[in-house]
C-alpha cells in the first residue's frame, strides 16, 4: 500500500488566507507566506493553495504571491484558481507550481482539459470536485448555472486522462463532524487515479475513519490546523495506530 499523503489546504481571497464554512462566510485565517512557512517546517508531504474567487471575480491569481508562497516550500505544491488557458498553466508551472488544480474551465470545457493533459502531462493537471449531496444524489457545486451530476463530471475527466482529483465535500467544508464516507467510498469506485479527501476533519477519529472505511490514499484539511491544536504529524501518528501507512 502507497503511504498516505496528509496535505493542508490554502483558500486564499486574493489578500489573505480565509476559511469558509459550506463554501460561504468566507472568515480571515491568516497570511499565505507565513502558513506555508510553518507547513513547511513541519514537514508536511505536499500543499495545496487554492485562490478561490480568481474564477468567480474573472480574474488571474496573484502570480507574485504564489511564488512567494513556492519559495517557502520544500514540498510539492498545487496551484489553483482562474486558469482559463494554457498560458495560465504554463505561468504558474514555470513559477515552480509541481501540479494545478482546475475546476471551472473543467466544467465549461472538458476539451481544453484534454488538450492540458496532452501539453503538459497527466501528472500535471488536478481536477477540483466540489459535490453537494442533493436527496440520494451528488451533484458538482459550481455558480455557473450548470447541472451536472458526479458520476457524469467523472466520467468526463476520466476521459481526459487527468492525473488527480481534490475530492471536496460541499456539506462537510469547514463543519470539522467528519468525512462524508459514503462519498469518498463512491468516489473511489469511479476512479484509479490518486484522490485527495477534503472536507470534514474535525478530531483524530475522524481521520482513523476516513481511511479504514475507503480506499483514498491522501487527505487535504484546513480548519483542524487553524482552530484547534493538532497538526499533520497528529494525524500521521493516528493513523499509524490503525495500521495506516505515513510518512514521518
Amino acid at each position: 500500500m502507497l503511504k498516505i499523503r496528509v496535505i493542508p489546504i490554502l483558500t486564499f481571497n486574493g489578500f489573505g488566507l480565509v476559511k469558509t464554512k459550506k463554501f460561504s462566510t468566507p472568515r480571515m485565517v491568516g497570511n499565505p507566506v507565513q502558513a506555508a512557512r510553518v507547513y513547511n517546517s513541519r514537514g508536511v508531504d505536499e500543499l495545496v493553495f487554492l485562490d478561490i474567487f480568481a474564477s468567480e471575480q474573472k480574474r488571474k491569481i496573484n502570480l507574485k504571491m504564489v511564488g512567494e508562497v513556492i519559495k517557502e516550500c520544500y514540498m510539492p505544491v498545487a496551484i489553483g484558481g482562474g486558469i482559463e488557458t494554457i498560458d495560465d498553466i504554463n505561468d504558474l508551472l514555470k513559477i515552480g507550481a509541481d501540479k494545478v488544480v482546475i475546476k471551472t474551465k473543467a466544467l465549461k470545457d472538458a476539451a481544453f482539459i484534454k488538450q492540458a493533459v496532452a501539453f503538459f502531462g497527466s501528472q500535471c493537471i488536478t481536477i477540483a470536485v466540489d459535490v453537494e449531496r442533493r436527496n440520494e444524489n451528488y451533484m458538482i457545486h459550481n455558480k455557473l448555472g450548470i447541472e451536472r451530476s458526479l458520476k457524469e463530471f467523472v466520467s468526463q475527466m476520466e476521459d481526459c486522462d487527468v492525473g488527480e482529483y481534490v475530492l471536496t465535500s460541499v456539506d462537510r467544508d469547514g463543519m470539522m463532524s467528519g468525512f462524508d464516507i459514503e462519498l469518498v467510498d463512491r468516489f473511489m469506485n469511479t476512479t484509479n487515479k490518486p484522490v485527495i479527501a477534503v472536507a470534514g476533519g474535525g478530531d483524530m477519529t475522524h481521520y482513523g475513519e476516513l481511511f479504514t472505511k475507503t480506499k483514498v490514499e491522501a487527505v487535504g484539511s484546513a480548519s483542524i490546523f487553524h482552530f484547534t491544536q493538532y497538526t499533520p504529524m497528529d494525524i500521521k501518528k493516528e493513523l499509524l495506530t490503525h495500521q495506516v501507512p505515513v510518512r514521518i
